[in-house]
């Protein structure tokens, strides 16, 4: 079979695809303005979400910032009483000196403890009429007696009934006073020591 036609157009005479071309550049614009729009989008959501987190942490912050100065208004109006105090630590003494005194009467093992009820148990036998006994002082082995007598023989013959006594046999007088007050009322003081060699 003939040919009947002859193409003379050779692919090298051809013109060259542009690869810029105004449609695809306007659809490039259009592509990059849809993401930009999406970026936009997101970041708006974004920053509305963190604006809402910062209202909310900013409405904690000014409550707590509140409490804060309620607690420390309430701290101040707590201070300590100086009065109250004093008070306090008088108590505190005087319950100390309580205890202290209490555990000298009580333990066996101080011989002025055991001496002192035994020696209030003996005075009470000895007890003399002509005799009033104000002051009775018991301490570390050494006792002092003051009172009234009606006459001043009555003080020697009170003290020689301490013989027959169990505890206060052992002891030695060594201060004696008498003296007469305004009213012509015999006072006595006497004060007794451990015996030697006891």
């Amino acid at each position: 079979m003939a040919k009947h036609s002859i193409n003379l157009l050779q692919a090298d005479l051809l013109p060259e695809k542009v690869l810029w071309t105004l449609k695809r550049v306007v659809s490039l614009w259009l592509v990059v303005l849809a993401v930009m729009l999406l970026l936009i989008f997101f970041v708006q959501l974004q920053v509305s979400s963190l604006n809402a987190e910062f209202q909310a942490l900013n409405s904690v912050n000014t409550k707590q910032q509140m409490q804060l100065q309620n607690l420390e208004l309430k701290v101040a109006n707590n201070r300590k009483d100086a009065q109250l105090l004093t008070q306090l630590e008088t108590i505190k003494l005087v319950i100390e000196n309580k205890q202290h005194l209490h555990q000298q009467l009580t333990d066996p093992t101080q011989t002025y403890s055991a001496g002192f009820s035994t020696a209030m148990a003996e005075l009470a036998e000895l007890h003399d009429k002509n005799i009033s006994l104000q002051h009775v002082n018991i301490g570390h082995g050494n006792m002092t007696f003051s009172g009234l007598a009606r006459t001043p023989d009555a003080v020697p013959n009170w003290l020689s009934g301490f013989e027959s006594s169990t505890f206060l046999s052992g002891k030695r007088f060594v201060n004696f006073s008498l003296s007469e007050n305004e009213q012509q009322v015999t006072e006595f003081t006497v004060s007794s020591a451990e015996a030697k060699g006891e």
